[in-house]
Protein backbone atom coordinates (compact mmCIF):
# COMPACT_ATOMS: atom_id res chain seq x y z
CA UNK A 1 0.00 0.00 0.00
CA UNK A 2 1.37 3.69 -0.56
CA UNK A 3 2.20 6.25 2.06
CA UNK A 4 -0.09 8.65 2.78
CA UNK A 5 0.35 11.23 5.02
CA UNK A 6 -2.15 14.02 6.98
CA UNK A 7 -0.94 17.82 7.27
CA UNK A 8 -3.13 19.64 9.69
CA UNK A 9 -1.63 23.02 10.64
CA UNK A 10 -2.42 24.02 14.49
CA UNK A 11 -2.31 27.40 16.53
CA UNK A 12 -3.06 27.49 20.15
CA UNK A 13 -3.91 31.57 20.66
CA UNK A 14 -3.95 30.89 24.41
CA UNK A 15 -0.14 30.37 24.25
CA UNK A 16 1.42 33.75 25.60
CA UNK A 17 4.95 33.82 23.72
CA UNK A 18 2.26 33.18 20.86
CA UNK A 19 0.28 35.99 22.11
CA UNK A 20 3.72 38.44 22.59
CA UNK A 21 5.01 37.75 18.53
CA UNK A 22 1.79 38.27 17.41
CA UNK A 23 1.12 41.19 18.88
CA UNK A 24 4.59 42.66 18.24
CA UNK A 25 4.13 41.89 14.15
CA UNK A 26 0.70 43.20 13.98
CA UNK A 27 1.19 46.16 16.26
CA UNK A 28 -2.25 45.69 18.11
CA UNK A 29 -1.49 44.12 21.73
CA UNK A 30 -5.15 42.69 21.88
CA UNK A 31 -5.84 41.27 18.59
CA UNK A 32 -4.21 37.89 19.01
CA UNK A 33 -6.93 36.70 21.13
CA UNK A 34 -9.82 38.75 19.77
CA UNK A 35 -9.01 37.06 16.04
CA UNK A 36 -11.72 34.84 15.91
CA UNK A 37 -9.99 32.81 13.63
CA UNK A 38 -7.64 31.54 16.38
CA UNK A 39 -10.01 30.67 18.55
CA UNK A 40 -9.89 26.86 19.91
CA UNK A 41 -12.90 25.11 20.59
CA UNK A 42 -10.96 22.83 22.65
CA UNK A 43 -11.32 19.71 19.87
CA UNK A 44 -7.48 19.38 19.30
CA UNK A 45 -6.93 15.86 20.28
CA UNK A 46 -10.27 14.93 19.82
CA UNK A 47 -8.87 15.67 16.01
CA UNK A 48 -6.19 13.13 16.45
CA UNK A 49 -8.03 10.26 18.25
CA UNK A 50 -10.96 10.93 15.14
CA UNK A 51 -7.52 10.60 12.65
CA UNK A 52 -6.50 7.55 14.47
CA UNK A 53 -9.47 5.74 14.48
CA UNK A 54 -11.17 6.48 11.34
CA UNK A 55 -7.91 6.70 9.16
CA UNK A 56 -5.74 4.09 10.74
CA UNK A 57 -3.77 3.61 7.48
CA UNK A 58 -2.10 6.51 7.62
CA UNK A 59 1.44 6.36 7.51
CA UNK A 60 1.87 9.52 9.45
CA UNK A 61 -0.03 12.86 11.17
CA UNK A 62 2.71 15.91 10.47
CA UNK A 63 1.02 18.79 12.97
CA UNK A 64 2.28 22.31 11.71
CA UNK A 65 2.90 24.52 14.66
CA UNK A 66 4.61 28.22 15.15
CA UNK A 67 7.08 27.00 17.73
CA UNK A 68 8.03 25.45 20.27
CA UNK A 69 5.72 27.32 23.20
CA UNK A 70 2.52 26.07 21.30
CA UNK A 71 4.03 22.62 21.96
CA UNK A 72 2.73 21.79 25.51
CA UNK A 73 -0.81 22.88 24.51
CA UNK A 74 -0.84 20.29 21.79
CA UNK A 75 0.26 18.07 24.56
CA UNK A 76 -2.30 18.85 27.15
CA UNK A 77 -4.61 18.29 23.94
CA UNK A 78 -3.63 14.83 23.58
CA UNK A 79 -3.11 13.62 26.72
CA UNK A 80 -6.63 15.02 27.87
CA UNK A 81 -8.54 13.47 25.08
CA UNK A 82 -6.67 9.83 26.15
CA UNK A 83 -4.22 9.27 22.70
CA UNK A 84 -2.65 7.11 25.18
CA UNK A 85 -2.11 3.16 23.79
CA UNK A 86 -3.63 4.42 20.42
CA UNK A 87 -2.70 2.38 17.28
CA UNK A 88 -2.40 4.10 13.93
CA UNK A 89 -0.06 6.58 12.24
CA UNK A 90 2.68 8.27 14.15
CA UNK A 91 2.50 12.14 15.12
CA UNK A 92 4.95 14.20 13.50
CA UNK A 93 5.60 17.76 15.40
CA UNK A 94 6.86 20.36 12.25
CA UNK A 95 7.43 23.64 13.45
CA UNK A 96 6.97 26.39 10.96
CA UNK A 97 10.87 27.54 11.22
CA UNK A 98 11.02 23.48 9.65
CA UNK A 99 9.94 24.25 6.54
CA UNK A 100 9.05 27.93 6.42
CA UNK A 101 12.49 30.54 5.54
CA UNK A 102 12.93 32.51 8.31
CA UNK A 103 12.41 35.84 6.43
CA UNK A 104 9.05 34.54 6.53
CA UNK A 105 8.89 34.18 9.95
CA UNK A 106 6.86 34.88 12.65
CA UNK A 107 3.72 33.69 10.12
CA UNK A 108 -0.11 34.02 11.36
CA UNK A 109 -1.10 33.82 8.05
CA UNK A 110 -2.30 30.36 6.93
CA UNK A 111 -2.19 31.43 3.34
CA UNK A 112 1.50 31.64 3.55
CA UNK A 113 2.27 28.51 5.75
CA UNK A 114 -0.03 26.42 2.77
CA UNK A 115 2.59 27.61 -0.20
CA UNK A 116 5.66 25.73 1.74
CA UNK A 117 3.61 22.40 2.13
CA UNK A 118 5.40 20.42 -0.28
CA UNK A 119 8.94 21.49 2.02
CA UNK A 120 7.56 19.83 5.05
CA UNK A 121 10.77 17.04 6.02
CA UNK A 122 9.69 13.62 5.42
CA UNK A 123 6.22 14.04 3.56
CA UNK A 124 5.07 11.70 1.74
CA UNK A 125 4.39 11.97 -2.13
CA UNK A 126 0.76 11.32 -1.61
CA UNK A 127 -0.58 13.65 1.17
CA UNK A 128 -4.22 14.97 2.49
CA UNK A 129 -4.21 18.22 3.45
CA UNK A 130 -6.53 19.16 6.16
CA UNK A 131 -8.00 22.21 8.60
CA UNK A 132 -8.07 21.66 11.94
CA UNK A 133 -12.13 21.87 11.95
CA UNK A 134 -12.54 18.65 9.48
CA UNK A 135 -13.27 15.62 11.42
CA UNK A 136 -13.45 12.05 10.12
CA UNK A 137 -16.65 10.58 11.86
CA UNK A 138 -16.68 7.61 10.14
CA UNK A 139 -14.38 4.93 8.74
CA UNK A 140 -12.44 6.07 5.80
CA UNK A 141 -10.25 4.18 3.22
CA UNK A 142 -7.49 5.30 0.89
CA UNK A 143 -9.00 4.95 -2.35
CA UNK A 144 -11.65 8.09 -0.73
CA UNK A 145 -8.46 10.21 -1.49
CA UNK A 146 -5.70 8.57 -3.93
CA UNK A 147 -7.78 5.88 -7.25
CA UNK A 148 -5.75 4.64 -9.81
CA UNK A 149 -5.32 6.76 -12.50
CA UNK A 150 -6.96 5.18 -16.19
CA UNK A 151 -5.02 7.45 -18.13
CA UNK A 152 -1.50 6.85 -16.18
CA UNK A 153 -0.42 3.53 -15.69
CA UNK A 154 0.55 2.34 -12.50
CA UNK A 155 -0.32 6.04 -11.51
CA UNK A 156 -2.56 6.30 -8.22
CA UNK A 157 -3.77 10.07 -8.36
CA UNK A 158 -6.15 12.35 -5.81
CA UNK A 159 -9.82 12.45 -6.44
CA UNK A 160 -11.34 15.92 -6.86
CA UNK A 161 -14.72 17.03 -7.81
CA UNK A 162 -14.43 20.38 -9.41
CA UNK A 163 -17.36 22.20 -10.97
CA UNK A 164 -17.33 25.31 -12.39
CA UNK A 165 -20.27 27.27 -11.21
CA UNK A 166 -21.20 30.87 -11.42
CA UNK A 167 -19.35 33.46 -9.46
CA UNK A 168 -20.42 35.17 -6.22
CA UNK A 169 -22.11 38.79 -7.56
CA UNK A 170 -20.56 40.20 -4.39
CA UNK A 171 -17.30 38.60 -3.95
CA UNK A 172 -15.79 38.31 -0.58
CA UNK A 173 -11.76 38.81 0.72
CA UNK A 174 -11.70 34.54 0.34
CA UNK A 175 -14.39 34.34 -3.16
CA UNK A 176 -11.63 37.24 -4.24
CA UNK A 177 -8.15 34.96 -3.87
CA UNK A 178 -9.42 31.88 -4.69
CA UNK A 179 -10.32 33.25 -8.01
CA UNK A 180 -7.11 35.02 -8.78
CA UNK A 181 -5.31 31.87 -7.55
CA UNK A 182 -7.68 29.73 -10.36
CA UNK A 183 -6.96 32.21 -13.06
CA UNK A 184 -3.04 32.42 -12.12
CA UNK A 185 -3.38 28.25 -12.80
CA UNK A 186 -5.53 28.39 -15.42
CA UNK A 187 -3.47 30.64 -17.71
CA UNK A 188 -0.75 27.79 -17.53
CA UNK A 189 -3.77 25.75 -19.83
CA UNK A 190 -4.77 28.67 -21.92
CA UNK A 191 -7.74 29.31 -19.81
CA UNK A 192 -9.74 32.05 -17.96
CA UNK A 193 -12.34 31.95 -15.19
CA UNK A 194 -14.46 35.49 -15.40
CA UNK A 195 -18.15 34.74 -14.55
CA UNK A 196 -17.90 31.39 -12.98
CA UNK A 197 -15.23 29.47 -10.96
CA UNK A 198 -14.42 26.04 -10.07
CA UNK A 199 -16.01 24.58 -7.10
CA UNK A 200 -15.69 21.49 -4.98
CA UNK A 201 -16.34 20.87 -1.58
CA UNK A 202 -14.95 22.11 1.70
CA UNK A 203 -12.84 19.20 2.72
CA UNK A 204 -9.75 17.24 2.98
CA UNK A 205 -7.94 17.95 0.32
CA UNK A 206 -5.34 14.93 -1.32
CA UNK A 207 -2.52 16.19 -3.39
CA UNK A 208 0.60 15.42 -4.76
CA UNK A 209 3.97 16.91 -3.63
CA UNK A 210 5.54 16.71 -6.35
CA UNK A 211 2.44 19.07 -7.89
CA UNK A 212 2.56 21.34 -4.96
CA UNK A 213 6.50 21.82 -5.60
CA UNK A 214 5.60 22.31 -9.48
CA UNK A 215 3.28 25.32 -8.53
CA UNK A 216 5.36 27.02 -6.36
CA UNK A 217 8.63 26.59 -8.46
CA UNK A 218 6.60 27.87 -11.67
CA UNK A 219 4.98 30.81 -9.75
CA UNK A 220 7.06 31.66 -7.46
CA UNK A 221 7.93 35.16 -8.35
CA UNK A 222 3.61 35.92 -7.61
CA UNK A 223 3.08 33.27 -4.80
CA UNK A 224 6.03 35.38 -2.84
CA UNK A 225 4.91 39.09 -3.48
CA UNK A 226 1.53 37.60 -2.35
CA UNK A 227 2.83 37.17 1.21
CA UNK A 228 0.35 39.40 4.02
CA UNK A 229 0.44 39.36 7.69
CA UNK A 230 -3.74 38.78 7.38
CA UNK A 231 -6.11 37.57 4.54
CA UNK A 232 -6.26 39.84 1.78
CA UNK A 233 -7.57 39.35 -1.82
CA UNK A 234 -3.85 39.50 -2.95
CA UNK A 235 -3.33 36.11 -1.13
CA UNK A 236 -3.34 32.72 -2.61
CA UNK A 237 -4.23 29.63 -0.81
CA UNK A 238 -4.24 25.93 -1.07
CA UNK A 239 -7.18 25.74 -3.47
CA UNK A 240 -4.12 26.30 -6.28
CA UNK A 241 -2.77 23.02 -5.69
CA UNK A 242 -6.05 21.56 -6.23
CA UNK A 243 -6.95 23.79 -9.49
CA UNK A 244 -3.44 22.54 -10.82
CA UNK A 245 -4.18 18.84 -10.20
CA UNK A 246 -7.66 19.41 -11.96
CA UNK A 247 -6.45 21.67 -14.85
CA UNK A 248 -3.18 19.07 -15.99
CA UNK A 249 -5.46 15.69 -15.09
CA UNK A 250 -3.93 14.62 -12.00
CA UNK A 251 -6.98 13.63 -10.60
CA UNK A 252 -9.92 10.83 -10.37
CA UNK A 253 -12.99 12.09 -10.44
CA UNK A 254 -14.42 11.18 -6.87
CA UNK A 255 -15.18 13.09 -3.55
CA UNK A 256 -15.66 11.72 -0.48
CA UNK A 257 -18.03 11.50 1.72
CA UNK A 258 -18.95 14.82 3.79
CA UNK A 259 -21.04 17.40 5.09
CA UNK A 260 -20.42 21.43 5.94
CA UNK A 261 -21.80 22.67 8.87
CA UNK A 262 -20.86 25.89 9.02
CA UNK A 263 -22.16 29.29 10.53
CA UNK A 264 -26.12 29.15 8.76
CA UNK A 265 -26.51 25.80 10.69
CA UNK A 266 -28.49 26.75 13.99
CA UNK A 267 -26.52 25.45 17.08
CA UNK A 268 -29.30 22.71 18.00
CA UNK A 269 -28.78 21.20 14.52
CA UNK A 270 -25.13 20.22 14.88
CA UNK A 271 -26.28 17.54 16.85
CA UNK A 272 -28.15 15.68 14.33
CA UNK A 273 -25.02 15.81 12.14
CA UNK A 274 -22.82 14.68 14.69
CA UNK A 275 -24.85 11.66 15.69
CA UNK A 276 -25.27 11.00 11.43
CA UNK A 277 -24.32 6.85 11.15
CA UNK A 278 -21.98 7.65 8.12
CA UNK A 279 -20.81 10.79 8.04
CA UNK A 280 -17.52 10.77 6.59
CA UNK A 281 -15.86 14.21 7.12
CA UNK A 282 -17.66 16.85 8.86
CA UNK A 283 -16.36 20.60 9.01
CA UNK A 284 -17.42 22.48 12.02
CA UNK A 285 -16.72 25.49 10.45
CA UNK A 286 -16.64 28.74 13.20
CA UNK A 287 -16.37 32.48 12.20
CA UNK A 288 -17.24 35.73 14.10
CA UNK A 289 -21.30 35.17 12.84
CA UNK A 290 -21.63 32.32 15.53
CA UNK A 291 -22.50 34.46 18.94
CA UNK A 292 -23.10 30.52 21.05
CA UNK A 293 -19.98 29.69 19.90
CA UNK A 294 -18.50 27.79 23.29
CA UNK A 295 -22.41 26.33 23.68
CA UNK A 296 -21.84 24.72 20.28
CA UNK A 297 -18.33 23.87 20.88
CA UNK A 298 -19.41 21.95 24.42
CA UNK A 299 -21.81 20.05 22.48
CA UNK A 300 -18.93 18.85 19.10
CA UNK A 301 -17.06 17.94 22.38
CA UNK A 302 -19.81 15.94 24.01
CA UNK A 303 -20.85 14.03 20.58
CA UNK A 304 -17.13 13.71 19.29
CA UNK A 305 -16.57 11.89 22.40
CA UNK A 306 -19.19 9.98 22.44
CA UNK A 307 -19.05 8.64 18.90
CA UNK A 308 -15.50 7.43 19.84
CA UNK A 309 -15.94 5.90 22.76
CA UNK A 310 -18.65 3.59 20.45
Amino acid sequence: MMAIDLVIPMVFSQDPQWQARYAAASGNASAATKNVRFRSWGTEGLLIRCCMKFMPWLRRIHILLASESQRRYLDEAIGANGKDGAVGPTINIVYHREFMPAKHLPCFNICTIEMFLHRIPGLAEHFIYSNDDFFPLSPLQPDDFFRPSEKIAGAFLPCQHLVERPYPDNPNIFNQFVQNGLNMIAADFGKQYTDTWLRGGHSMQPMLRTAVEEVCIRHADRISRSFTFDRTENNFNQYIFAFYQYLSGKYVDYEARHAYVGPKVPTQEVEAYLRSPNPGIVCLNDNECIADWKQRAAIVRREIEARLER
